[in-house]
């Protein structure tokens, strides 16, 4: 021991004598660890953020691929009407359930908007969409514009629409909503509900009574608007216009088979259905009025008994002559004041001869 040099005689301590151990060295350490750590953290950051947002660009591309999905999906589910299926053109045209109807051939693309309307509507609305043909042949030979006496449009350069609901229509879409799909929809929806066509015209008796099947009239002392109760009676027979007539305005030849109405907001109830064509080409028509109370339930039961199941009842009355509105047909009127005179005169020749008999007696 007493060879080996104390570090004090040689002037320095142990740490002094051990290089690695010297403060410098403890320093270049440290400062490599950090450097180490920071390219740690540098790499792991990288990391992070090619996962994040990696994953956030993947999510972007799915949920677009779902849209696209989703949209080519309802494009699929939105069918054609075809123009040589009579009986589909005529529920679509005149079954009374409401479709909106996108103009569209070979060379047009469906409008955007319609797709997402018809996905709206698949979802909460009531409306059914459809495409058909503007410029084809329809049985009648005729292009849908001229059927319906409508003006023709350019749908190749013009996206266009029609609704047709309760047995009216065609109404168009206002061309200034056609690109926005919510008001598309919302239009749609509005313009569908049930709703009593007033009786303002011959013509218009002709369109929504004469030439259909059956038509519920509402006889009333002005212009009728219905109750609450009265739109959902509407809305289980939209396949039958419902007309008021304004029985202090307009005349018809069925006015003595139908009591003028007694309380402004109580229609009188008629049903008018018209028969099949007979050999001259023309139909009879019979006319069943309603006699029980003005209530949802009474009501309803005789419109489901009239009108879908096609009974008549004790009050049910065919008509001699085909009905007019307003404008009765050369020489009623003469008939009429010569029927009238013939009653008179019978009345005065009774009345002489009870006068007669009573003298003698």
């Amino acid at each position: 021991s007493h060879l080996t040099p104390s570090f004090s005689r040689m002037g320095g301590t142990r740490q002094e004598a051990n290089p690695n151990k010297s403060a410098k060295a403890i320093a270049e350490k440290k400062a490599h660890k950090q450097y180490l750590w920071d390219q740690r953290k540098k790499a792991t950051a990288g990391k992070d953020f090619v996962f994040k947002y990696g994953i956030a660009i993947m999510g972007v591309v799915v949920a677009c691929g779902c849209v696209f999905s989703g949209y080519t999906m309802i494009r699929g589910m939105i069918p054609t009407v075809a123009l040589d299926n009579p009986d589909q053109l005529k529920k679509v045209f005149f079954g009374g359930e409401p479709w909106l109807l996108h103009c569209m051939n070979v060379n047009t693309t469906m409008a955007l908007s319609f797709e997402k309307a018809a996905k709206k509507s698949s979802v909460d609305g009531l409306v059914k969409y459809g495409v058909i043909d503007c410029s084809g042949k329809l049985p009648s030979n005729k292009t849908f514009f001229q059927r319906f006496k409508t003006p023709s449009v350019n749908f190749t350069k013009t996206p266009v629409a029609y609704l047709f609901a309760n047995g009216g229509g065609p109404d168009k879409v206002p061309d200034k909503i056609f690109a926005d799909a919510k008001k598309l929809a919302a239009w749609a929806e509005k313009h569908s509900k049930p709703k009593v066509q007033e009786l303002s015209w011959s013509s218009s008796f002709s369109k929504f009574c004469l030439h259909r099947d059956a038509c519920v009239m509402l006889h009333a002392k002005a212009k009728y608007q219905p109750v609450d109760w009265m739109k959902d009676v509407m809305a289980s027979h939209r396949g039958v216009p419902f007309v008021s007539i304004n029985r202090k305005l307009h005349k018809t030849s069925f006015d003595d088979k139908v009591k003028a109405p007694r309380k402004d907001d109580v229609p009188r109830v008629a049903v008018m259905q018209r028969g099949p064509k007979k050999e001259d080409g023309k139909s009879d028509y019979t006319l069943t009025p309603y006699r029980g109370e003005w209530a949802k339930k009474d009501v309803a039961e005789f419109l489901k008994h009239v009108v879908t199941k096609g009974r008549k009842t004790k009050d049910s009355v065919v008509l001699e002559d085909e009905p007019w509105y307003d404008n009765p047909p050369k020489g009623y009127m003469d008939a009429k004041t010569k029927e009238s005179a013939d009653k008179n005169k019978q009345y005065r020749e009774e009345r002489r001869r009870q006068q007669q008999q009573q003298q003698q007696s």
